[in-house]
């Protein structure tokens, strides 16, 4: 009966006298065991073991050498002591508990990676691993680096003494277990290897590109070569590794001016044999393939130095002489012609040299001529001198006098041809030179740089309303100037109608002009009146069915012009007569 008491007492509860490890747990229910050994297993965890060798010390918790305790397992064993099935087992041990404790242990485990990871830490303190031989590079020579020996943390010698030092569970200050770490690779297996290496090394890579050869010598080659030597199977290997980035680098700043060129167009003009040709062909771009050129570069310097094609890639030019028919400019569509007979030598060479500029323009579809944008800033190393202008109200001399002979040439053509201008100032004085050849007066596009920029200046431009390209082209035969637009044939038709004209505006004063650089007593007439006029025309664009597509009516009030003096500094006011409104 007291037996089984005894056991009634304890049917929830652990006997009596049970430790796991160094906790009793004896009398107390499982819920209040595992509480003690939660409490336990955190104090352990958090203590310590200290490694020593060779003057350092290293204090490693049980949880940094990934020590934990299996506190489950361990609680179900306490639990299991004294409840076998066999009667006479369940009565052994009840005798047993009146005279000593019965103890289980505090089970714990080791994660593996945790702790190689503190291992691979302390060898790493230790710094002192085996050494491979290995072939190694300076400059263009390959040599053998011998192996070394070193010392490691014995990890099978080290986990066993961790694990024994557990059962105590307490500090423990221990020697750390070391072996001799041995190399695999030998100097005296790497001759071959070496030998090879050193064929690789030892000569240049030729490169070519079109009819240009170079050679790209070792010891630039050598600058971005590593050399690791490695076991495969049990032979071992020299791998040659370039770094691909700091090479394509160094071949591009070396080769990019050699090979790379921009695509360049051809010069085109019209040919009524043949329309449009070539009178300068054009060069295909090239674009070196850097990544790629790397690659094969180092390919070849490993693999017996074969010749290497550079790789490019090609860029066609917007206008190519292979494909001129791909312009779509197919005929006429007009000719401007203008007279400047008369003007000055200066004069004349501007406009020489305006047209030499303007000639070969191109156009493309959709987009607008600019007379500004054709001819360029106009200065003297163009060939550009000084000659006669009309500014604002003022006459003198300026750097491309006569400029505006070549853009009122250019504004007819363009009438004519029927394309939208968009921009648009005509002359403030008539120039009866611009009225020659039976154009009246109206017929004229002034241009002026005057600005910072060429946004500022004002232009003459109109719009490429086909699907194709326009060229013009523009020549003199003195004392005609001519201006031809080629296009695409659109069966357009252009009629100038409504052409009108004022009666003449005469309120025309005399203007006087001081001219630092004449000589005393000079008084020369540069310019003899001209009325004022008001003029206009409008011009109709029909398509091939007769539609309407544009019509615009082109009006230009002129002023008036006196005469015009240029007078010496002390002859200033001698020169203009007051007239009658400003004697009153």
């Amino acid at each position: 009966l007291g037996l089984f008491a005894f056991r009634s007492v304890y049917s929830d509860r652990i006997y009596p006298a049970v430790t796991v490890g160094d906790v009793p747990v004896g009398g107390l229910t499982t819920g209040e065991a595992e509480n003690r050994l939660v409490e336990r297993a955190a104090d352990l965890e958090q203590g310590t073991i200290a490694f020593s060798y060779g003057g350092k010390v290293w204090t490693p918790s049980l949880a940094e050498l990934g020590v934990s305790f299996d506190l489950d397992r361990s609680l179900a064993n306490a639990r299991a002591l004294g409840r076998d099935d066999d009667a006479r087992s369940r009565l052994a041990f009840t005798a047993d508990l009146l005279r000593e404790d019965q103890r289980v242990g505090l089970l714990s485990v080791v994660d593996e990676n945790t702790l190689n990871t503190w291992f691979d830490k302390v060898d790493g303190d230790i710094a002192n691993p085996a050494i491979d031989a290995k072939v190694q590079l300076s400059g263009t020579q390959v040599s053998i680096v011998p192996e070394t020996t070193g010392t490691v943390v014995d990890r099978n010698a080290a986990t066993a003494t961790i694990m024994s030092s557990l059962t105590s569970l307490a500090p423990s200050s221990l020697d750390l277990p070391t072996v001799i770490d041995r190399p695999v690779i030998f100097a005296a297996d790497l001759e071959q290897v070496r030998s090879d290496v050193q064929d690789a090394v030892s000569g240049p890579v030729p490169v070519a590109f079109e009819a240009n050869t170079w050679s790209i010598e070792a010891e630039t080659l050598v600058q971005f070569l590593t050399v690791e030597t490695v076991l495969e199977g049990d032979s071992p290997v020299a791998k040659l590794t370039f770094n691909q980035e700091a090479l394509a680098a160094g071949l591009r700043d070396r080769f990019t001016p050699e090979v790379d060129r921009a695509p360049t167009n051809a010069q085109v003009a019209w040919s009524d044999d043949q329309g449009v040709i070539a009178t300068e062909p054009s060069v295909t771009g090239i674009t070196m393939m850097v990544p790629e050129f790397a690659a094969a570069v180092s390919q070849s310097f490993l693999n017996g130095h074969p010749n290497v094609d550079i790789p490019v890639v090609e860029t066609r030019p917007e206008i190519d002489s292979a494909n001129l028919a791909a312009l779509k400019i197919d005929t006429l569509l007009a000719t401007g012609d203008s007279n400047f007979a008369g003007g000055s030598a200066e004069r004349d060479i501007n406009i020489g040299v305006g047209t030499g500029l303007l000639n070969g323009t191109l156009v493309r579809p959709g987009e607008e001529f600019s007379f500004n944008g054709a001819i360029g800033e106009i200065t003297a190393d163009k060939g550009y001198v000084e000659a006669g202008v009309v500014v604002a109200e003022r006459s003198g001399k300026e750097i491309g006098g006569g400029i505006c002979q070549v853009s009122t040439t250019v504004f007819r053509a363009a009438i004519l041809a029927g394309m939208p201008i968009t921009t648009w100032n005509p002359h403030t004085y008539r120039l009866k030179g611009y009225e020659a050849d039976g154009w009246g007066p109206g017929y004229d596009a002034s241009i002026l740089q005057y600005g910072s920029t060429p946004e500022e200046w004002g232009d003459f431009k109109f719009e490429n309303a086909t699907s194709g390209w326009l060229l013009v082209e523009a020549w003199t035969e003195y004392p005609r100037m001519f201006v031809r637009i080629y296009g695409e044939n659109l069966g357009h038709t252009v009629e100038i109608v409504d052409e009108w004209q004022s009666d003449p505006i005469t309120d025309n004063e005399d203007l006087e002009i001081v001219d630092e650089s004449l000589g005393p007593g000079t008084i020369q007439q540069i310019e003899y009146p001209l009325d004022g006029l008001e003029v206009g025309f409008t011009r109709v664009v029909k398509d091939a069915s007769g539609a309407e597509v544009y019509n615009r009516a082109f009006v230009t009030k002129f002023k008036g012009r006196g005469n015009v003096f240029e007078v010496s500094p002390d002859m200033k006011g001698q020169a203009v007569t007051p007239s009658e409104d400003a004697e009153e």
